[in-house]
């Protein structure tokens, strides 16, 4: 199976796709699925942008899609960021947003021809992200919670606890990307325990690779810029990235 992993899109879904098309040209093949880092940019009703929405990007093509019922050109499957309409998130009863888009919620897996998709969206927070006795009703929902990510963590069978890739909007514990290291203890101790094929991750608009306990560990540069689309084959693993030539940062991490 041949995927395309996008960073933060922020509402830019033309582009997205417009660039998915350019960049598929490359392997010479349609890819198979979309997975999003989160910041895809659902906001429904572009007068309920967050403040940070409305001074950067605007609500972007989502109001338009979402009017007109569009279907994605490829399959995509997206987690949440921390800038998003949540309350729209959470009153869908079920996981098609649109026709071919698809909202992965923390915690759960998705599969698709027999790849099993995990997704933890929003930011790491040391009140929600780290302390047992805050639930998620609890949590900011831009935040991911101790036990949407402990849920992950379970399972009664090989079978049911396999993760092949993980998407998260932040960046587990550990990543250097130069000014900051990142934090997310919870995550690096799930990738630790469930050794996924691969991570891709977003939120920092840093194109970054490392690796934890052997997985590659992927963070995707914000649209447009190099190595915001990469694309990964299950039977290959990592091939290349869009815009070609992009300026990666590297750590250790492991």
């Amino acid at each position: 199976m041949l995927i395309c992993a996008a960073g933060d899109i922020h509402g830019k879904i033309d582009r997205l796709y417009a660039e998915v098309a350019a960049f598929e040209r490359n392997p010479g093949r349609p890819f198979d699925m979309v997975l999003h880092v989160g910041d895809f940019g659902i906001w429904p009703d572009p007068t309920r942008t967050d403040k940070a929405t409305r001074g950067r990007d605007g609500a972007g093509d989502f109001p338009v899609w979402y009017a007109e019922r569009r279907r994605a050109p490829r399959r995509t499957i997206f987690v949440k960021g921390n800038h998003e309409d949540f309350d729209f998130l959470k009153s869908l009863k079920t996981s098609e947003v649109l026709p071919d888009l698809y909202y992965l919620r923390n915690g759960l897996i998705a599969k698709w021809d027999g790849l099993r998709v995990a997704g933890l969206g929003g930011c790491h927070s040391e009140r929600d992200s780290d302390t047992p006795a805050v639930k998620s009703r609890q949590a900011s929902p831009s935040h991911y919670t101790l036990a949407e990510t402990q849920r992950l963590l379970g399972g009664k069978s090989i079978e049911s606890e396999r993760i092949d890739v993980l998407v998260t909007h932040d960046a587990p514990e550990g990543i250097d990307l130069g000014s900051y290291v990142t934090k997310g203890p919870n995550l690096r101790a799930l990738i630790e325990r469930k050794r996924p094929r691969v991570v891709f991750f977003g939120h920092h608009h840093i194109r970054a690779r490392s690796e934890i306990a052997g997985v590659p560990v992927v963070g995707l540069a914000y649209v447009d810029l190099p190595g915001w689309l990469v694309a990964w084959d299950s039977e290959r693993g990592l091939l290349a990235e869009w815009p070609e030539k992009a300026r990666v940062r590297c750590s250790a991490g492991s």
